[in-house]
Parts: C-alpha cells; structure tokens; sequence
C-alpha cells in the first residue's frame, strides 16, 4: 500500500520546524525558498502551488538542500545566488555574500558621482575587493557614464565577479584585476569604491556560524581591530584620485571613532559617517581638497 504524498505545503511547513530545531532564524523563509529551488518553483509559485504533492524524488532532493542548511552553509551558497538591488548575482564560497546594507552603498555613491561630477561624461571609479561584483555591476549598470576599474586577491571570485559583470551586460566597462593591491593601475579616478575585510579579528567567535563557518575569512577580516585595509585604502586611495574625488566604504559599527582618528593623521577629512538600516554607523565618505592628482603607467 501506498502512503500518502505530502504537499509542498506540508514538506515546508516540517523543513521548517526542522531547521527552526537547528537554531536557524529564517527557518520558515529559507524552508521555502530551499524547496522552491528543488521543485525549481519561485517562492510565490511554492505558495501557490502548496497543496500539490511531492513525489519522493523531489522530496529527497528537497531533505538534501535542508540538510545543508541545518548544518548552517548559507542559502545563497546553496541556491548559488543571491539579489542584489533587483539584480541576481551568482555567488559560490569563493565570495562574500552581498548584504543589504551594501546596496547603501551603491545608492550613496551614485548620488555623490551625480553631485561632484554631473552626467554625460565619463566617471572611473576604483574598487577595492570586488567579490561578486555587486558593487562594481551595480554601478556600472545604473550609470552608463561609470567605468569600474576592481582588483580582487583571490582569481576564484574574480572570475565570479566577471560572470555577474557579463550577465548584466556591463563587462566591457568592469574591468576585473587579480591582484591584491593597486599597484600598476592607472589613474585618475573619480572615486575609490569598497567593502574591504573589516571585522576585528577578534570578533571571530562572535560571529553567526553562516558567516565564519562558510564565508571567505580574507574577505571578513581585517587585521587585530578590522582596521588594516580600511587604514591602506586612506594611504593609498587618494594618490589616485581626481581633484573633488571621494572615497567610500564600509566599516564596523563600532568602527566611526577609530577612522576619524586614522583619517585625521593621515590628512583627511571624514565628510560623513552613514547609518545603516539598523541606524548603525555603516559608511564612511572621506574627501581630500590638497591631494596631488597621481596616476600609475
């Protein structure tokens, strides 16, 4: 005899409880779009569709996506992408997986490129650590004036990054470097652009099991207090830059005094310090007016 099919909306309803049970937050969220992906169903469809029944091949393809969350390997490692300012990105373990607030930054540099620069001429911009391309796509994509210049130390995540950039059909203005620095980039730039690795390392344990269990640790952490590559991006940063150029980028939360004080001895002014959703410091806009304009051969 044979049993009774569960419905899709029976199946979510107990992956859920399930990853719920293995302290997952998101539990009812994440059930259904990890048994949408293995019906190969839209989230609303998975809604819609939830009195259907499963077979018990989909079924089983189902437990095997939960299962990987249960242990806590993130979502979008496992549906191997994620959205990003209505846009999907392909991400894999060899990218930090693009978070909300870093469309903040996105939003706030076009509006300074616009404020600085204006429209109908050509704008370079400069990103440290492009990972997925999320930035650099982003802007190139929704400023046709934008050219992105974006190194990126590990060659995984830069082949990622060029993936999203010809997906999106902008890769003949992102040009994607592996190298870990700016060395033998030639400026000037309009801005400098990034979400460098800046959690303090000794945070670590602090951190959600996602995060330090699956994501790339160089792209996380930035040294004893997370400030190392925030600090070289203000020593190296404005040499490339134009007159009236900014930077921007993100830092910790806990982070606004300690870059204030790194940019005061280095010169720099700190324009702004930017909340994120949360109302945490999130962004910080730097300006230089007596920097000399340097570009590299």
């Amino acid at each position: 005899m044979t049993g009774k099919l569960l419905t899709i909306g029976e199946v979510v309803m107990r992956a859920a409880e399930y990853l719920a049970r293995h302290g997952v937050e998101t539990a009812r969220l994440d059930a259904e779009l990890l048994i949408g992906h293995a019906l190969g169903l839209t989230r609303l469809q998975v809604y819609l569709e939830r009195d259907r029944p499963m077979t018990e091949a989909e079924r089983e393809r189902a437990r095997e996506l939960v299962r990987r969350r249960a242990a806590r390997e993130p979502v979008a490692y496992i549906l191997g992408k994620r959205e990003f300012r209505s846009r999907e990105f392909e991400v894999t373990p060899a990218v930090l997986i693009p978070r909300p607030e870093t469309e903040l930054l996105v939003e706030h540099a076009l509006t300074e490129l616009e404020r600085h620069f204006g429209r109908g001429q050509p704008l370079r911009v400069l990103e440290f650590g492009v990972g997925c391309g999320a930035i650099a796509v982003s802007l190139a994509a929704e400023m046709p004036e934008v050219e992105v210049v974006a190194t990126e130390a590990s060659p995984a995540a830069a082949e990622v990054a060029r993936r999203n950039a010809e997906r999106h059909g902008v890769a003949d203005r992102v040009e994607v470097r592996v190298q870990p620095d700016f060395e033998g980039i030639a400026g000037p730039f309009h801005a400098l652009v990034s979400n460098p690795p800046y959690v303090a390392e000794s945070e670590a344990a602090t951190l959600p099991p996602d995060v330090v269990r699956y994501e790339p640790h160089q792209a996380l952490f930035g040294g004893p207090d997370g400030m190392r590559w925030i600090e070289w991006l203000m020593d190296e940063g404005p040499k490339r830059l134009v007159a009236g150029g900014f930077m921007l980028f993100e830092i910790g939360s806990t982070q606004g005094e300690l870059v204030r004080r790194a940019a005061a001895v280095r010169g720099l002014t700190v324009e702004t310090i930017l909340p994120d959703y949360a109302g945490l410091p999130r962004l910080a806009r730097l300006s230089f007016s007596h920097i000399r304009v340097r570009g590299e051969a």
